[in-house]
């Protein structure tokens, strides 16, 4: 948007005096629980939530974070990350949306998912970033790193449905 005779552009974010309201997909997005990420292997664990679930979580400096993969966008020694656990039941496309712009990787069986699309959130919505991945069922492992905060809300959901 340019004001006036200014010449001045807003970014889209800077014109929105609330937030909009998310699509249906996101409904549990406002009724999060909180989860502190595992910083290795051992810690998983404690770190599962569901697909579909919204979770605020806790992150740890990048430098503590012993990671299954090296993530893509491993962040520097100020950077702040963690790893999660959930569980895909149905084969399909899943979109990871991140309160934050992090790097985000999906890892199964050691190996990271290929992201097959991503772009920011919609307009004016608390999600600021969104990674869309093709999974198959079983465990798998979100890896979050390069984050210039301790924590950030997000959720995985199943497009399609």
């Amino acid at each position: 948007m340019v004001l006036g005779n200014l010449g001045i552009s807003v970014p889209a974010s800077a014109q929105c005096a609330t937030d909009a309201s998310l699509p249906a997909a996101y409904a549990a997005w406002p009724d999060a629980r909180s989860i502190a990420t595992a910083t290795d292997a051992t810690g998983l664990g404690s770190t599962a939530f569901a697909v579909g679930e919204a979770v605020d979580i806790t992150l740890h400096p990048d430098g503590e974070v012993a990671y299954l993969t090296l993530p893509k966008g491993e962040g520097e020694a100020s950077s702040f990350g963690g790893m999660a656990s959930f569980e895909v039941a149905q084969p399909g496309t899943y979109r990871v949306a991140l309160g934050e712009s992090v790097w985000v990787d999906v890892v199964r069986d050691g190996k990271p998912a290929e992201a097959i699309a991503f772009g920011r959130g919609e307009d004016c919505s608390p999600v600021r970033k969104r990674v869309e991945f093709a999974l198959t069922p079983g465990p798998h492992v979100l890896e979050i790193s390069g984050s210039t905060t301790t924590g950030m809300r997000l959720m995985v959901i199943r497009l399609g449905e």
